[in-house]
């Protein structure tokens, strides 16, 4: 997630707005170009959020961990729509667009913004609560079995989950982070 001086930002918006906060847009970045245009958004006093995920990927014969952005390609983006910054935003470098709809920037309802942010921790790293009922499947997003698919079949007290994988031709149950898997699609 990123943020200018959150705090600073707030007061900002409370004293131009009358004590609410900034409305929220959904901005689309130009490819590869999410975490630019968010920080030129946030040199420009915008407050900006980009929820991301950890994620294994494989860099020759080792696993490393990254980060990437949880909606690939689309950010949010906080401004007083009475001012109409619309021309400021959409010429960030980085930033491709606004998500409009009949020609108008569309509002993300705080709510949503808010829920997004309570599931954040304090980096801007999504944390993965458990949603999953048995025989859901799921994709492994990092680790030694990054890419892979199981089936779900329950939950440990110490959030981990018990998962059914297809290892060399035998289903293997294997214990993993429940923040490591996703929904397969």
């Amino acid at each position: 997630m990123v943020s200018a001086g959150g705090a600073e930002i707030r007061k900002v918006w409370q004293i131009m707005e009358g004590g609410r906060g900034p409305d929220w847009f959904a901005a689309q970045a130009k490819p590869n170009a999410a975490r630019l245009a968010a920080r030129n958004l946030t040199a420009q006093g915008f407050e900006v959020l980009m929820p991301m995920e950890r994620y294994t990927q494989r860099s020759g014969s080792r696993f490393i961990q990254a980060l990437r952005p949880y909606f690939a390609g689309y950010f949010f983006v906080g401004a007083a729509a009475s001012s109409s910054p619309w021309r400021a935003i959409k010429s960030t470098h980085g930033v491709a667009g606004l998500v409009s709809f009949g020609g108008r920037p569309a509002h993300v309802d705080v709510k949503l913004v808010e829920a997004i942010k309570s599931r954040c921790d304090d980096g801007g790293v999504v944390e993965m609560r458990a949603s999953h009922q048995a025989g859901d499947a799921l994709r492994v997003a990092e680790g030694p079995f990054a890419g892979l698919v199981g089936q779900f079949e329950g939950m440990r007290p110490d959030e981990r989950a018990w998962l059914l994988l297809d290892v060399m031709g035998k289903a293997t149950r294997v214990s993993l982070p429940l923040a490591s898997l996703r929904r397969a699609s």
